[in-house]
């Protein structure tokens, strides 16, 4: 059945993407900055296609859109995607272990976030509420550029829209201008030092004037993470779990501290596109995308100690995570224009594999836990022009999520295998049904209107009754309906052409998903989640004000203000069962119940000032700045701050340019969190922070200078060299479970034949 659905996609040669347009036009923006330092910044004439899912100026868009084009991506030199979207300055990243990076843009992460890859949606049935790192399936070395929208986008982009959304564009192979055919080929490789990182990359790409083809791999290794050497003490590893003969485990002390022991992992990428062009009217696009890693040790798991100072597990990883999508593409530029002038069409098929493996300390079971998903997409989209100076776009999208769970404990000494309880009902699923229109216009001389609606159905059904086996759960079948209608009305407002103004007002949604209903799992030592068949959409309302300004002195302004307002928000709580349960046996521990329940409020506001100023022809300073805020607005006495809140944080560059040198000194930063400031979750998880003067977990401000260079010896070859983390700084990143690399001297190598 899996393979009839692998070449399904192939067979009909249906698609939806940037198709080759927009790779066209992206990559003659990349010509254009080839000669210039813009690549640290969106340009403002720049050709952008996430807000509305065809080209259209950035000057005419409403939303804020941060854009990293492929000079960026050699010039950061960055190991993983995540790490990649956090040189914006505009989003947050938070890690758990070392094979991680979960993004948080503007106070939502996780589920409330979208991730698209070539136009296809990435989030599916299982994306929680806790930190996702499925950004780093991603290989920084195929993506060409990356478009994130900040602030919600359900209209076009449906359930989970509520924070923003990340759209990335992987490499594609350009056409041959002539009947001559071609081939272009790159090789790259990286090394690190801080976690003795080694990274090789190879694609090829063959091209004739109507059909090319492009291969890529890569191929990456870390071993164990050394962490700074000055900061708080706390984060130091002083002693981890060995395991002898039997599985007797031993606690030994740690012949240097500042490594952080087990957070090694391995990872491959492979990556196959064909673009296949008839005619300038019709452009299919076919890509095959696959991602494994192996043995992922959860780091923040790996350093709980129980009351008496010993350690909770001694094993505790994700297994071999997969990742496979294959999507077809096809644009067709209408003919007669009547109902449409250009039409996309999707579809896609994804399966992710993951697990998750726990054995506590001097025991010999571990439990594990599988999920596989299969996913189903249909994506239709039309663009129809109405006058010279109004369009409107239109679509329908389709998601089928299908679901499998298993659950198994295995004693290592035997190998005597018993079943457990699954993480989610196995076989659940997942379907949701959407229909947009987006209407542009051109009100007046340089006013654009953006306004758009989205009605979105969603059915989801799990057999709850499973795991009454094991946990006394009044639960049966359940079907789980719910609709949601959102809206959204923007302006832009191009004054001149040095000043432009932004207004966004706009409602989203994120319906229930299968993690959200129906997962049995512990969220931490002492509790335990279970099924809650009662939720509905969590909602939410934004409002947001940006503006851009330069100056005759060439200094380039802009800000954007932004308050979101979330209500009916799924927030984990104590729960009671309907048989008066309130606490049960989970994996032999007495766990407290909790469960998902709407009943959360909450207000999130906040700032984001950039600057961007040419001291001389050479010579450019850069800066982003971070404002945030957020309060649960509770039936309380007293307002708690929001769990995904960062620090304010930012960045600053001073990038020197001459010649085929480029030369970046930056610093990035990071405020304080106190402890009266940290959400009550985070305060329960005191092992991953710093304690203050009177004992309390709270999160230091910290620091880091850096410096990195790139050089291109001719256009073939060019190499770059980064010095991060100089003063050695030991630091931990609000909510991580790791602590960030010291010192790290990083070299790559690139050649392109």
């Amino acid at each position: 059945m899996k393979i009839l659905l692998f070449l399904f996609p192939f067979f009909f040669g249906i698609t939806f993407s940037q198709a080759e347009t927009i790779f066209n036009s992206q990559d003659t923006i990349s010509k254009r900055n080839t000669n210039d330092i813009s690549y640290l910044v969106q340009e403002l004439d720049e050709v952008l296609v996430s807000p509305s899912k065809f080209l259209e100026s950035s000057r005419e868009i409403s939303k804020k859109v941060v854009s990293i084009n492929r000079n960026t991506v050699e010039l950061a030199n960055p190991k993983t995607s995540a790490d990649l979207l956090e040189t914006t300055g505009n989003i947050f990243i938070q890690k758990s272990q070392l094979g991680g990076g979960s993004p948080i843009i503007r106070g939502f992460s996780t589920n409330r976030l979208v991730i698209s890859i070539d136009g296809v949606r990435l989030n599916n049935a299982i994306y929680r509420g806790g930190n996702i790192h499925n950004v780093i399936s991603i290989s920084p070395m195929t993506i060409q550029n990356i478009e994130v929208i900040l602030g919600s986008e359900s209209v076009l982009y449906g359930s989970d829209a509520i924070g923003g959304v990340m759209n990335f564009y992987t490499k594609s192979p350009v056409f041959s201008e002539t009947l001559n055919k071609k081939i272009k080929s790159n090789i790259s490789s990286r090394y690190s030092t801080a976690a003795s990182e080694k990274m090789y990359h190879f694609d090829i790409a063959y091209s004739t004037k109507k059909i090319s083809f492009l291969s890529s791999i890569t191929q990456s290794s870390f071993g164990d993470l050394r962490m700074g050497s000055n900061g708080p003490t706390d984060y130091l590893r002083e002693n981890y779990v060995v395991t002898s003969y039997n599985y007797a485990d031993e606690v030994v002390e740690n012949s240097d501290s500042k490594i952080q022991k087990f957070t090694a992992y391995k990872q491959l990428n492979l990556m196959q596109k064909i673009f296949y062009q008839p005619n300038e009217n019709l452009k299919f696009d076919f890509g095959i995308h696959f991602s494994k890693t192996n043995h992922i040790p959860r780091y923040d798991r790996l350093i709980i100690e129980d009351e008496n100072d010993s350690f909770v597990f001694s094993e505790w990883y994700y297994g071999p995570q997969k990742w496979l999508l294959i999507n077809n593409q096809i644009t067709i530029d209408s003919k007669n224009k009547k109902i449409f002038d250009v039409l996309k069409i999707g579809t896609s098929f994804q399966n992710f594999e993951e697990s998750r493996n726990s054995r506590k300390f001097s025991e010999s079971n571990l439990n594990s836990r599988f999920e596989s998903l299969d996913i189903i997409s249909l994506n239709i989209d039309f663009l129809k022009k109405i006058n010279y100076k109004s369009n409107i776009k239109y679509g329908v999208e389709f998601i089928h999520n299908g679901l499998e769970s298993k659950g198994k404990s295995t004693d290592l000494i035997n190998g005597f295998e018993s079943l457990i309880s699954t993480r989610y009902p196995n076989n659940s699923s997942l379907k949701s049904f959407g229909a947009y229109v987006n209407f542009k216009d051109k009100i007046i001389q340089n006013l654009f209107l953006h306004s758009g609606l989205r009605f979105t159905f969603s059915n989801l059904k799990a057999d709850l009754s499973q795991n009454n086996d094991y946990f006394d759960f009044p639960f049966g079948n359940v079907s789980l309906k719910n609709s949601a209608l959102v809206g959204g009305v923007g302006l832009s407002w191009l004054r001149n052409n040095n000043n432009i103004w932004k207004l966004n007002i706009n409602t989203a949604f994120r319906s229930p998903n299968i993690d959200d209903l129906a997962k049995v799992f512990d969220s931490a030592p002492g509790n335990v989640l279970v099924p809650n068949p009662e939720l509905e959409p969590e909602r939410s309302l934004g409002f947001e004000l940006g503006s851009y300004f330069k100056t005759i002195n060439n200094i380039e302004l802009d800000f954007s203000s932004y308050l979101t307002y979330l209500y009916n928000g799924m927030i984990r709580g104590d729960f009671v069962l309907e048989n008066g349960l309130t606490e049960i046996i989970y994996d032999g521990s007495l766990s407290q119940i909790q469960a998902l329940q709407n009943s959360s409020r909450s207000l999130i506001y906040g700032l984001e000032i950039g600057m961007k100023w040419p001291l001389s022809q050479n010579l450019i300073l850069k800066t982003q700045h971070n404002i945030i805020a957020g309060y649960e607005l509770n039936e309380l006495p007293f307002s708690l701050p929001v769990r995904h809140i960062p620090p304010n944080y930012g960045n600053f560059h001073i990038v020197f340019k001459k010649g085929r040198l480029i030369l970046d000194a930056f610093v990035n930063y990071n405020s304080e969190i106190p402890f009266k400031d940290l959400a009550e979750s985070e305060r329960a998880k005191a092992y991953l922070y710093a304690p203050d003067k009177n004992g309390n977990p709270y999160s230091p401000s910290w620091h880091t200078i850096n410096l990195r260079t790139k050089y291109s010896f001719s256009e073939n070859i060019n190499c770059s060299l980064s010095f991060e983390n100089i003063s050695d700084k030991l630091y931990r990143p609000y909510s991580s479970g790791i602590s960030a690399a010291g010192s790290n001297f990083i070299f790559s190598l690139n050649y392109v034949y």
